[in-house]
C-alpha cells in the first residue's frame, strides 16, 4: 500500500492524503499525519488520552476524529506520537493517543494546526482499502 499519508500544500494551509486497509486504518494514519504536521520529532509516549467520536458519515468521522485530537493537544498542552484504534464501526471510533507535555525546548514544533476542515474533504473505498483527504487550517 505504500506510504500511510502524504502532505500537500493548499492556499496557505496544508493537507494530507491518507490510506488504510480499512476505515480504522485510514483514521489511524490520518492521526499520525496530523501528529507529523504538529511536531517533527517523536514525543515520548508517557501520557495516554482516550478519544471517542460518533458521526453521521465517514467524512464527518474523519473531521470529528481529527478535531478531537487537535482539541486534546490544545486543552492538555500535549503532543502525541502514536494512536491505537481500539474499536471502529460504522461512523464511530474510539482509541488512545500517546504522547507527552509540549516542551518547545525539546520538541521541534512545526505547524499550529487549528482545525480539520471540510474543504476538499473526501473518504472513498478503493480496491486497496480506504483513502481520505483532509485540509487543515493553520
Amino acid at each position: 500500500m505504500g506510504k500511510p499519508f502524504e502532505e500537500f500544500d493548499h492556499s496557505g494551509d496544508i493537507g494530507i492524503d491518507v490510506w488504510g486497509e480499512d476505515l480504522a486504518g485510514m483514521l489511524a494514519n490520518a492521526t499520525l499525519g496530523l501528529f507529523s504536521l504538529v511536531c517533527r520529532n517523536t514525543p515520548e509516549p508517557v501520557i495516554d488520552r482516550d478519544i471517542r467520536v460518533e458521526s453521521s458519515s465517514a467524512e464527518d468521522l474523519l473531521v470529528d476524529w481529527l478535531s478531537e485530537a487537535i482539541s486534546l493537544m490544545g486543552v492538555h498542552g500535549e503532543v502525541y506520537r502514536s494512536v491505537i484504534i481500539k474499536r471502529a464501526g460504522e461512523w464511530f471510533a474510539e482509541g488512545v493517543l500517546s504522547g507527552e507535555k509540549t516542551d518547545p525546548r525539546r520538541h521541534d514544533l512545526r505547524f499550529d494546526v487549528k482545525a480539520a476542515t471540510y474543504h476538499g474533504l473526501s473518504v472513498e473505498w478503493t480496491a486497496d482499502g480506504c483513502k481520505g483527504r483532509v485540509i487543515f487550517d493553520l
